[in-house]
């Protein structure tokens, strides 16, 4: 049987192809250039953008000029990212935990929750459930802390209104004040990641950037203070760093570059 396209939703579709290849680009889109390039009236468009404004597929950013929105983000970009992300990670994070004997751990932000994209588990690692009870309490875990350091103020209210506040059990230091929650949010960011003790762990984190500075991952470790004093453990977070780098550097780099250098 024949059926019949809607045509404002073709057409909302290449606005948001529009919208998002220039937002690849760093650029932004006005009305008229909108109007121009898909070839609807200048009134099509400029109610198309409005009901995408209000659904969050489309963001203004000044009179009358466009950017893709958070949410259009989301649906396109975000969740393939964190797949290619878990998936270059996993051989390098794999090769970390042969050479350092500790278990290494990769999380992420969606949708305002803390999300653990893979663990590489050492051979004698005491913490066998792979999340822990991070999910219910995501406060004290580092990954998160990390993670939040270096998220936007529209992500981190996002993560806010679905968890709350840290309580004081689980981050004492925050004193229950939003206030103090930014402040050491800025601490965390300004020393680079997390290392200090969790119990009887050393809890060390460190943040993966896209780019170098959009947030994109936390990698962490928790090794037992047995075996880890506080040099140990700065040179965990160094070599933290190092693989955070070298995940950014693949995930950054062209599909093209490495399927070359694979075949190569």
């Amino acid at each position: 049987m024949a059926y019949q396209t809607v045509k404002s939703v073709k057409k909302a579709m290449g606005i948001l192809e529009l919208l998002m290849e220039q937002t690849a680009e760093n650029g932004v889109l006005t009305l008229s250039e909108i109007a121009r390039a898909t070839r609807l009236l200048p009134a099509t468009a400029r109610n198309l953008l409005r009901t995408l404004e209000e659904c969050g597929y489309a963001r203004r950013v000044g009179h009358g000029r466009y950017e893709e929105g958070e949410r259009c983000n989301r649906l396109f970009r975000v969740e393939g990212v964190m797949k290619r992300l878990a998936e270059l990670a996993s051989p390098i994070l794999g090769k970390a935990v042969e050479e350092l004997g500790e278990s290494l751990l990769l999380a992420t932000l969606m949708r305002g929750r803390r999300v653990e994209l893979l663990r590489c588990q050492a051979k004698d690692d005491r913490l066998v459930d792979p999340h822990w009870a991070a999910n219910a309490h995501p406060w004290p875990m580092r990954t998160t802390r990390v993670l939040l350091a270096w998220s936007t103020e529209e992500q981190l209210g996002e993560f806010l209104g679905l968890n709350g506040y840290p309580p004081a059990a689980h981050w004492p230091e925050c004193e229950g004040s939003p206030e103090e929650l930014r402040r050491q949010l800025r601490k965390i960011r300004r020393e680079g990641g997390c290392v200090d003790r969790q119990g009887g762990f050393m809890a060390i984190a460190v943040p993966i950037l896209s780019g170098g500075v959009q947030i994109i991952g936390s990698l962490g470790c928790y090794a037992p203070v047995a075996r880890t004093d506080k040099a140990r453990a700065m040179g965990l977070f160094r070599m933290l760093h190092e693989c955070a780098l070298q995940v950014q550097g693949e995930l950054d780099r062209p599909r093209e570059a490495r399927a070359g250098a694979e075949r190569g």
